[in-house]
């Protein structure tokens, strides 16, 4: 009886995960596939996971074969088990002692504030003197208020962008003057972009918010393609795109605003040594741990910095990002 039961176990293990798998593999290299269906676009979140089907598979093979062969499924299990999951481990531990930016840099803080929802002492807090802008999606007017009480308007006096009672709302805080160039047309959300000077470097910051999948794949195609458009003709200057971008890095979207070359993301696997790692930002603070990294820093050719470093500020579902870039000259 309980050979039968692993037996069957074994072919359900091992055809439900190289189903599974297949599915997540045509997803990874047909991403127009994403467009169609916002169900696509959710079932493509788990690419990253790709490693949980194959070990799943692994292990049928482990019940379902004999003698030296169950050995050699073993091994495979242990084989698919480091090589696909390694990026899935935690990131390295970092200093927190302050690295001395380069003349020119920008140092940008990232949240997404739910519906204004954000803990106002925590994102304060990573508010320190080293940071030079805030870009905010999510913006309501109560929480516009609580910033304005908590003193971060005295410390970031500049601001372009939008406050909405619901969740499209985004703005830009600087330290220095902000001068708002363009913004998205016919969006779900405000994306705005804006320049701001350090040390005599003129800078082209985008806070960025497309559409999530649930409102549909068409708009969320859209948005996405929106926001390339309006990035488009400061690609080859110091530019910097932070926000939520409702998409992974494997996702169509994602992969369309990097294909030329034009943008790249801060946080691309093999950027360096120990870097690259998968750090999820989303959902953060529910029953499922997050699973998506959709908070991006994405940089224009002429700009390089180190991977974000993310925080976790209570009352969002994001996670936020710190990131500092330099011009590349």
């Amino acid at each position: 009886m309980i050979r039968t039961a692993l037996w069957a176990l074994g072919w359900a293990l091992l055809l439900g995960g190289l189903l599974a798998a297949t599915a997540l593999l045509v997803l990874r290299q047909v991403t127009v596939l994403h467009t169609w269906h916002e169900y696509l676009i959710a079932a493509a979140s788990f690419i990253p996971m790709l490693w949980v089907p194959l070990l799943l598979a692994a292990l049928g093979l482990v019940l379902r074969l004999r003698g030296r062969w169950r050995l050699l499924a073993a091994t495979l299990t242990l084989a698919v088990t480091a090589v696909t999951a390694w990026p899935m481990l935690p990131a390295p531990e970092r200093s927190d002692s302050p690295q001395l930016a380069a003349e020119g840099s920008l140092t940008v803080l990232s949240s997404n504030v739910e519906y204004g929802g954000a803990d106002v002492d925590v994102l304060t807090r990573l508010a320190g003197p080293e940071v030079d802008a805030i870009a905010i999606q999510e913006m309501t007017p109560d929480f516009e208020a609580f910033l304005a009480e908590a003193g971060l308007f005295e410390r970031f006096p500049h601001r372009v962008g939008t406050a909405r009672e619901d969740a499209g709302g985004s703005m830009l805080l600087s330290r220095t003057p902000l001068e708002l160039i363009d913004r998205t047309e016919g969006t779900a959300f405000d994306n705005l972009l804006a320049t701001t000077t350090l040390d005599g470097t003129l800078w082209h910051l985008a806070v960025v918010h497309t559409a999530p999948p649930q409102v549909g794949a068409e708009a969320w195609t859209a948005d996405a393609a929106a926001v390339g458009a309006m990035v488009a003709p400061y690609t080859h200057g110091n530019l910097l795109l932070v926000g939520d971008f409702n998409a992974i890095a494997q996702h169509h979207t994602m992969r369309q605003l990097t294909a030329d070359g034009s943008l790249r993301s801060l946080a691309a696997y093999g950027r360096g040594r120990g870097e690259g790692l998968w750090e999820p930002t989303w959902p953060v603070g529910h029953r499922i741990p997050p699973f998506a990294r959709i908070d991006h820093a994405l940089a224009g050719r002429e700009v390089s910095g180190p991977r974000p470093v993310y925080e976790t500020v209570p009352g969002t579902d994001h996670r936020a990002l710190m990131v500092t870039v330099s011009p590349s000259a």
